[in-house]
């Protein structure tokens, strides 16, 4: 029988796993060999920070995913306003989202991106824009997998 998957919105004590679940979103995100993932001194302190800022706000949210009662993923999904020369007031953004390894391909991923859609409906958000890196070909699948479609290019050039 397949582990039970749960979705719930995080709350401050899971501040210790959502840093150690960032952490190992970081080394994923290293493995790709794309962008710089370097981390700076702190930087788990700084992200604490962040996530927090995540916690029991309006224009933000932080999702934790659960199986077989362990937490084994999370999202983070915010509310990005353009500036006010255009129609669209706010859209919604899918900012971070991990999965551990073994629980991956069984729902939970998918159940964490539901909830992050549905939380964005509730707000009258009409589109929510994620990003991934390039070479993260998972993470593409993934999403257009979920009905997202390419819409812009982003290209750096590193100096």
């Amino acid at each position: 029988m397949p582990a039970k998957t749960a979705v719930r919105r995080a709350t401050p004590r899971d501040l210790p796993t959502l840093v150690h679940l960032w952490r190992e979103l970081i080394g994923f995100d290293e493995s790709l060999g794309g962008q710089d993932f370097r981390l700076t001194r702190g930087s788990e302190a700084g992200w604490e920070k962040h996530l927090r800022a995540h916690l029991g706000k309006r224009d933000k949210a932080a999702f934790m995913g659960e199986s077989g009662g362990d937490t084994v993923a999370f999202l983070l999904a915010s509310l990005d306003r353009p500036p006010g020369i255009f129609m669209e007031r706010e859209y919604g953004v899918i900012s971070a989202v991990y999965v551990e390894e073994p629980c991956r391909g069984k729902g939970v991923g998918s159940a964490l991106v539901e909830a992050a859609l549905l939380w964005c409906e509730e707000r009258r958000i009409s589109r929510v824009r994620v990003t991934t890196d390039t070479k993260n070909s998972l993470g593409v699948e993934f999403w257009k997998h979920r009905g997202f479609a390419p819409t812009v290019v982003t290209m750096d050039r590193l100096l």
